[in-house]
């Protein structure tokens, strides 16, 4: 397959330009909350769009395109989990997440509970942002291998560099714009070139449905059991990410993070199904592939004229760099805010803890490239990731937003407990298994209710000041 220098000159134009951005970024981040979470200014024109580049990244896009080369339109339930799961975000918390007006995860379960909880909990959250970020390197090595014919691990290493550069420079108001011009790239290439001119190729979804076994257009052939496990991954999973807390903590008002939540969680849906045909029109024009995760970028590289197809790579890429991008400032936020400053340097100055961020993208950056050189699967690397999420945090989550009878010691002990079993149940059952997920919210629930119950009321004072901060009008009573 012979690549166009054009389109690749594109791809190497449009990473140029997002290092330019993080500069841009850099020198417009005048304070803490410009650096960690954008001045809490961003409206809702923008709030959309960006929330959405957050939550679609490698797994949606090269990831949903494999699912749906091996099990068509069923492979969507993957990324339609994740929509489902920003859309109950936008319903159930993000209106008390942004009148928190906090910075991490770690900090949000702090104030609930105590500095313990909210230590383990910001590395518990930390390694899963991290783990997140992995996956997006290896989906974009993977493109850029394809575009460039050059070694997956290579490509890796490249894009990993150009990610940390651009995030360490400007943080989240670099990440901001940068996933702004990403979602528009990733919504022109999908919706407007590549999803039309793959249509077309293969007759339409007429021609599509004669070329195809009818499983592929069956909902439920990927497995209700695999439903069953998206389900848990990424719907509870997404609700209780640092990398989307961030961004809903990036609103300008709370119906900002309550009405953009919903909109970016219905748009992720659409996009599933745009992967999985996209997947689908792989399967009938191209020859087999040993690597399903390689059937979107060599489609399109297929189908779509020369600099069109720069565009669309550049669109895959932006899907991923906007999600990895916003993954690692994540992680970077919690190890800083959550562990240098609670327990190192309490009381140094903004720029201080914003030029410690930078030097912590860089160290969590360097450990990304490396872990996904290692790995190398996005899908496998991205069940670790949430089943560590979900099974350890999701309960004392919340618990700490929607029962008032949970105390600090049911939380952090929970906490504990649940990561020992999900780590030595992913061990022992490996990571294909739901069980370690399974187990870990069941043990979560069992020391959680009983050990809040049995240790006493929490502290008053402490309760009234989180009630009144999430609803100023609700009494803690």
């Amino acid at each position: 397959m012979v690549v166009s220098l054009i389109d690749t000159g594109l791809l190497i134009l449009y990473m140029l330009g997002m290092i330019g951005i993080g500069y841009w970024g850099y020198q417009n981040s005048e304070t803490l909350d410009d650096y960690l979470v954008a001045g809490r200014n961003i409206p809702l024109w923008m709030y959309v769009p960006v929330m959405s580049a957050v939550i679609l990244g490698g797994a949606s896009t090269v990831g949903g395109g494999g699912l749906g080369y091996l099990h068509g339109i069923s492979g969507a339930w993957l990324v339609i989990s994740l929509g489902i799961g920003t859309i109950a975000l936008g319903l159930l918390i993000s209106t008390n997440l942004s009148n928190l007006k906090a910075y991490s995860l770690g900090e949000v379960l702090e104030r609930r509970f105590d500095k313990y909880s909210g230590t383990i909990g910001a590395i518990i959250a930390g390694i899963y942002a991290l783990t997140i970020a992995i996956t997006q390197t290896i989906a974009v090595g993977k493109v850029l291998s394809v575009l460039f014919g050059v070694n997956q691990s290579t490509m890796i290493l490249l894009a990993g560099i150009i990610i940390i550069a651009y995030t360490a420079l400007g943080g989240m108001l670099t990440v901001t714009m940068t996933d702004f011009v990403q979602w528009c790239i990733m919504t022109i290439g999908i919706f407007c070139i590549a999803l039309p001119l793959g249509l077309n190729s293969v007759g339409g979804i007429s021609g599509l449905m004669t070329e195809l076994e009818p499983s592929y257009f069956s909902v439920t052939s990927i497995g209700l059991d695999t439903v069953a496990s998206y389900f848990l991954l990424y719907v509870l999973g997404i609700m209780i990410g640092q990398d989307i807390w961030q961004r809903v903590f990036t609103a300008n008002s709370a119906e900002t993070a309550r009405k953009g939540s919903i909109a970016a969680g219905a748009y992720a849906i659409v996009y599933g199904i745009a992967t999985a045909l996209l997947g689908m029109i792989a399967l009938v024009l191209l020859p087999p592939l040993s690597d399903s995760e390689l059937a979107l970028p060599r489609l399109i590289l297929e189908i779509v004229p020369v600099g069109f197809s720069g565009i669309i790579l550049a669109g895959f890429v932006s899907a991923m760099m906007s999600t990895a991008d916003s993954a690692l400032l994540a992680s970077s936020t919690l190890f800083t805010r959550d562990v240098y400053k609670r327990f190192l340097n309490s009381d140094a100055s903004d720029e201080t803890y914003s030029n410690v961020s930078r030097i912590v993208i860089i160290v969590l950056g360097s450990v990304m490239t490396y872990a996904a050189i290692e790995i190398g699967n996005v899908v496998l690397a991205l069940t670790l990731a949430y089943d560590l999420l979900t099974g350890c945090i999701f309960v004392p989550i919340f618990g700490a937003f929607f029962w008032k009878r949970a105390t600090w010691q049911g939380a952090l002990s929970s906490i504990c407990a649940s990561a020992v079993v999900v780590v030595t149940t992913i061990y022992l059952f490996g990571f294909s298994s739901d069980l370690p997920i399974i187990f870990g919210l069941v043990c979560s629930v069992v020391i959680f209710v009983p050990v809040s119950i049995l240790s006493g009321p929490p502290a008053q004072k402490k309760l009234e000041q989180w009630v009144r901060t999430l609803d100023p009008s609700v009494s803690a009573e």
